[in-house]
């Protein structure tokens, strides 16, 4: 299997999600104690506040180990400045030329896409579609609840965010 790829933009969102989950955790062990004090004088019976602080740390401490392994193990690459095929760290403009509709992303990382900041992640079903399309390549997609034949309209080269979250 491949090592997951992301760009450098995408490393520092990693890293910056690593840190929120570290602080998360911290906040609720913080509560740890006070939890504990809370109903009768077991921490594990009858208690739900120390039962779900518990389960609190675990899904903190899960997902702190998973995103510590993803970047252990991901690949940076760095954005294509004149790119030829759709790619990790390019700009893609989709074009519909029945709706009139254009949608322009950038092709994000692995864990990196955000539909609300323009990125679409490499591993989502839309980009399955795309993967390797040329600038005039026609495909069919499932959009808006229903099925239509877009355009690559345009390919360029992502511009380095530098801290865009």
């Amino acid at each position: 299997m491949n090592a997951p790829v992301t760009t450098a933009d995408g490393y520092a969102r990693l890293q910056a999600r690593l840190q929120s989950a570290l602080d998360s955790y911290y906040a609720v062990c913080a509560t740890n104690s006070e939890a504990a004090g809370a109903g009768d004088n077991s921490v594990w019976h009858d208690n739900f506040a120390y039962e779900q602080n518990q389960r609190d740390m675990h899904k903190w401490a899960a997902r702190i180990a998973g995103l510590k392994k993803l970047l252990a193990e991901v690949r940076v690459v760095p954005p294509p400045f004149a790119p030829e095929t759709v790619q990790v760290g390019c700009v893609v403009t989709l074009r519909d030329d029945d709706e009139n509709r254009e949608w322009v992303f950038e092709v994000a990382g692995y864990e990196d896409g955000d539909v609300e900041q323009g990125r679409v992640s490499y591993t989502a079903p839309l980009m399955q579609k795309l993967a390797d399309g040329e600038a005039g390549d026609e495909r069919e997609l499932f959009l808006d609840g229903k099925s239509r034949t877009v355009t690559i309209a345009a390919l360029s080269g992502a511009k380095p965010a530098q801290g865009k979250k």
